[in-house]
Formats: C-alpha cells, structure tokens, sequence
C-alpha cells in the first residue's frame, strides 16, 4: 500500500540518530509521582505511545531542582535511576527515542511543592501572591548547572534527548519575555541581553552532555500580547541557540492556547513557525506544537515547509496508535480527541488523567494496551441498545473480543445526543468524532447494526441474547418546577430542532455547560442570546475548558445573568427574581438546560431476559462521554469470562 503520507514519515537524522518519522509525542503533565518518585502507571503512559509509533516520546515536565517546581517534583536521584531507566527501556524497545523535559517554574513555582524561595527575573509579588526573589548571578549558575545536572541524569539513565523549557511562562522565558523581564543590568533590556541566561543554561547543558544526547528547546513562538515577544525574537534567539540546540519545538505562551480546547483553530501556532522559518535563520529542524489533530493537516503543514516536524500532544491521548494506524492507512481507526481537556482538567483537580474517548490512556499499568485485545474465553450473543458514544464502543469492543454482536438503535443514524454538534461549527471536534462513531461498526463482519430498531421486552426476549448491555442515554429534566415552563424547549431542541428557534433573541435557563455552549451556537448564528442561571455560570467545568468556552462567549456576545432566580416563562419572555427584584428578560424563543437524569426503564423491564444484562453512560446515571466510553468498553471486556 503507498504511504499516504510521505512527509509525515520521511526519516530524519538528529545528531547521528534516526527518527523514523517527523512524529514527537509532545511531553504532558501526568500526576504519577509519590515521594519524588515516578510510578509504574508512568511508564505504560509513554510505552504506549512509543509503540503506537511516534518517532520521540517525552517524559513531561520534570523540574530542574527545589525552587523550580509548579508540579509534584521529581527527585533526579540515583536511587531513582531505576524507574528512569524503566522509562527509557520502555520508550525505545519500541523504536522511538526517549527524551526527558526539563523545567524550571521561577517566578510561576508553587511554594507548596518547593523548600527553597522562588527566584524569577524580578522582585515581585506576583498575580498569584507569591513573593519571588530577583536572581543573582549566582542564582543563574546554580540553575544552569541544575539543567547540566538533570540532562545528565537522564543521559546516565539511557535518555536520548533533553528537551528544555523555554516557553509557557517558566523561567527561561520569563527571561526572554519583554513584559515580565524589568531588569536594568545585562540580562535585561535589550533582546540580546534577555537572551543571555537561557542561552548560558543551553551551553552548560551542552558542555556538559557533549555529543551524546540531542538537545531541543520548547520554545514559545510568541506572547501572544501587544508589546511582548514575537516570532521575530523567536527566530533571534534560535539562531544563537542552535549553536548548542539540534531540535526546536514551537508552541505559544497565552494559557488559553497553550491548552487550546476546541473553541481555539486547529493549528493554532502555524502562523508563528512560519514567521520564524521565514527568516531563514533557523537551521535545525522545526517541530510544530498546537492542536494538529489529524495525519492529514500534518502533512499539509509539513508539506507546506511551515515546519520539519509535528509534535502532537492530545491526539495521541485520544489515540496513542495514532502514527502506527496514518502508516497503515487505517485512518477511520483512528480515534480523534475532542479537546475537552479532561485530560488536562481532571489530572489538575484530582491528580487523576482520564480522556473522554479512550480508556486506557494512563492506566495502561492496570488495563493494558486497548490495540492488544485478547479473544474472550467463551463466545457469546451479544446485545447492544443504543447507538451513542458508549453503545458503539460497547459493541465494536466486544465484537474485537469475537463475540457475535448486534446493536440497535432506535433512530435512522448512529451518534446518539453528540450528534448535537453536526451543525455546529464552534464544535469542529465533536464533528469529527460523529463521522468515527458513523464509520465504525461497519467495520466488523461479526456486527450487526440495525437502525431504526426500538428495543421492547418482546423484542428483546425474542432475540435470545447471551449478554445485553443497554446505553440508551438520559432524558433532559423538564423544568417543571418553573410556571410557564412549557412555553419554553428543551436546549437540544436549538440543535434538532432549529425551526423552534423564532426571533433574534434568545434566553436560556440554566447557565450549565449545556446551557452556555448553546448559547454560544445561537450567537455564532448572529441571535442575541441571554442566559440566566440561579448559582454561577459552568459550575464543575473545568478551568482549562472553560478558558475556551468563555473566549467563545465573549467572542459571540453571549450575555450571563447569575444569581437570577426564574419564576416564570411568559409569551414575552422570562421573569426571574434578583436582589428582591423581579426583572422581565424579553425573548422571542426560551429555552432551559436544567439537567439529564438516568433514563434506565428498559433495563429494569428487560434485566430479566438474557443471562447478564448490564446498563451504562447516561442511561444508568447522569454522566459526560468519557464515563459513557469508559462504561462500554469495560463492560465488554467482562462478556464472555463465564
């Protein structure tokens, strides 16, 4: 089969050593750290991506030393070489390089996860509260010799590669940044003098590892603010650093896009490395960071001479096989990320990684490789009802495990209540994940689909199944607890039902994620929309998603009214309470987004009729996609043990 992608998996030659493809599994945050230790949950985490068949795999984000950490810290120890060498195995028995990233928070560091004082650029108090001393010349050899010291480390424990942090806002940049860096002596001012610092880290690194590993920088391509640092600095002090540096990864400062959800462009930094190649300065190959989150707009970018390399980060969250699967030419396989951030959301708030579509990822220590599937012990007659995220997963899941396998669904098409997002363009993600959900079932001769099939108890009795698993989603909670309320729709109904949107202006009632991401969508459509909600806005979203999801509010104009008690649905609009004040919000169309609850009617009708039946996703309890996915895939994992 010809490679449908040959400048994705050109080879490239970095310092002597062979890259089998342009592809860096760009380094995350993962909280598997106890006592300064990494776990072995670490260790499947990159293994897994090594073999899913990224070129280099990264450690991410292991602090230098005390004084430098925003995250659990890492002990660069000897008795710590073991788990590091782990590491390192783990990543090139597959083929990939191993690289480790280094980092030093300075003036962003969290006291709580560091003894010694922050040190930055400045004396300051910074927007957090945190005192931060200025740092002496001293204080800049010590971190120097610091970065020397944990390249070594790494180097001793079988790394190939230091990647070091010269963007997001940690130290090194904090240097570079010509809004945080007041200094008056030689490392600040002028950009070359700004420049000096990193640029001494980068040659005691190099001195220090000499020939035998590859060092890269993550650097940000620009400040993303007016008057801060651009792609044309950029380019400046790549050109300095290359004389020590082999490799550069472009990414952005601006947390917004740093973490870019899906309110944020595809390819949100191409502009900035193609400003910085441009310049024809930078002669070491260019690696793009950013929401690339498919082979194909790699390759586009790669094509274009934008860049030499791709480094992807949550697409091979969603899928680690990802690489393994564009070489093959598999690409419905492929499993696209939604960048709703839970990734990202849930290892910050609860120092648990879960991603939404796939399972595995950073649990594979426990749960294994999903490409690695074992056959079921006994084959069964499988039932699945309902064509939702967690049903398609139940079923393709099981049938994978050689069980005989039919899903019903009750409507003309799969996708099940995400399918909300096919006309809306804020959701470019969600649009891609329909289309796979689509395609596929299709894919396995021992599955059956049935559209517009609806389960009763007859039917089901009739069918005779070893195993039912029922994921026939929530229902949306009718706010009947509001006078009036029946004059208004229910939020989906902005979604399948467009014509029940009458008039340019819009309320909504309920001020949930549902609630403001469809007012976002009625804005983008030119309505003028107002969402009222009794508490505060987007409770239990997370801060990085709801970044995005605010920047899309204030894109759009979508007017928030908290605190705002609604009483009444009435034919001019919505009366709600506030202060002691009854206030009329005037609309043409309302609509309220007040909750799902489990809609498990079937499944207590129908538990009786097959010898295990099991129910998952909103059709057991309110829950979001991944706990849908999470459900189906478990749940056929156990069909067939007896």
């Amino acid at each position: 089969m010809s490679n449908l992608y040959p400048h994705l998996f050109e080879p490239l030659t970095v310092r002597g050593r062979t890259l089998r493809n342009r592809i860096m599994s760009a380094p995350n945050m993962l909280f598997q750290v106890y006592k300064g230790r990494p776990t072995d949950y670490y260790v499947g985490y990159l293994e897994h991506k090594a073999k899913g068949g990224a070129a280099i795999v990264n450690l991410g984000e292991v602090p230098v030393m005390d004084g430098g950490s925003h995250t659990p810290i890492i002990d660069l120890l000897p008795e710590n070489w073991n788990i590091f060498g782990e590491m390192a195995a783990a990543i090139k028995q597959h083929g990939a390089l191993a690289s480790i990233e280094l980092t030093h928070a300075g003036r962003r560091g969290r006291p709580w996860y560091n003894t010694k004082q922050l040190k930055g650029p400045n004396t300051e108090i910074t927007e957090a509260g945190v005192y931060v001393e200025s740092m002496t010349e001293a204080d800049m050899e010590e971190v120097a010799t610091a970065y020397a010291d944990a390249a070594e480390f790494a180097l001793k424990a079988g790394f190939d590669m230091s990647l070091i942090h010269t963007g997001h806002s940690w130290m090194l940049f904090q240097f570079l940044s010509p809004i945080v860096n007041k200094r008056t002596d030689k490392y600040g001012g002028s950009l070359e003098n700004r420049m000096r610092f990193p640029l001494m880290v980068l040659k005691r690194v190099r001195e220090r590892v000499g020939n035998k590993m590859i060092l890269a920088i993550r650097q940000s391509g620009s400040e993303r603010v007016e008057g801060g640092f651009t792609p044309a600095d950029a380019a400046e002090f790549i050109s300095k650093a290359q004389e020590y540096i082999d490799l550069v990864e472009i990414t952005t400062d601006g947390w917004v896009y740093c973490m870019p959800s899906t309110y944020v462009p595809w390819a949100t930094n191409r502009a900035f490395a193609h400003e910085i190649k441009q310049t024809g300065k930078v002669k070491i190959p260019l690696f793009l960071l950013g929401s690339i989150v498919s082979p194909e707009l790699a390759e586009e970018i790669l094509e274009s001479g934008d860049a030499d390399g791709i480094s992807f980060s949550r697409a091979l969250i969603a899928d680690p096989a990802m690489p393994n699967k564009a070489r093959a030419g598999r690409i419905d396989e492929i499993t696209p990320c939604l960048r709703c951030m839970r990734c990202t959301d849930g290892d910050n708030a609860t120092r648990f990684f879960r991603c939404s579509v796939n399972p595995c990822t950073a649990h594979e220590t426990r749960v294994g490789f999903m490409e690695d599937i074992t056959p079921a012990k006994y084959k069964k007659k499988v039932l699945v009802i309902g064509g939702g995220p967690g049903g398609i997963k139940a079923a393709v899941t099981a049938a994978e495990r050689g069980h005989d396998v039919t899903l019903w669904e009750k409507k003309d098409v799969l996708g099940g209540t995400v399918r909300y997002a096919v006309n809306d363009d804020l959701k470019p993600d969600m649009q891609r994940y329909v289309k796979y959900l689509e395609k596929l079932p299709y894919r396995y001769d021992n599955l059956t689909v049935k559209l517009n099939t609806e389960a009763t108890p007859e039917l089901v009795e009739e069918f005779g199944a070893d195993h039912i698993i029922v994921a026939t989603g929530g229902k949306p909670i009718a706010a009947t607890f509001i006078k009036g309320y029946e004059k208004a729709g229910e939020i989906l109904d902005v979604y399948f039902k467009p014509e029940t949107v009458k008039g340019d202006n819009i309320t909504i009632i309920g001020g949930g994620l549902s609630g403001v991401e469809a007012g976002a969508y009625l804005a983008s459509l030119g309505k003028k929309v107002t969402v009222l909600e009794k508490f505060t806005c987007l409770p239990g979203v997370g801060t990085t998603y709801g970044w995005g999801v605010m920047m899309a509010v204030q894109k759009y104009g979508v007017t928030l009214i908290e605190h705002a008690d609604v009483q009444e649905v009435t034919d001019e609009g919505v009366i709600y309470e506030m202060n002691g004040e009854k206030v009329l919000q005037k609309a043409d169309s309302v609509f309220y987004a007040v909750g799902v609850r489990s809609n498990n009617e079937l499944f207590c009708q129908i538990a009786d009729k097959a010898p295990f039946v099991d129910i998952i996703g909103d059709a057991a309890q309110s829950a979001r996609i991944g706990e849908a996915v999470a459900g189906g895939y478990f749940a056929a994992l156990d069909i067939g043990s007896f």
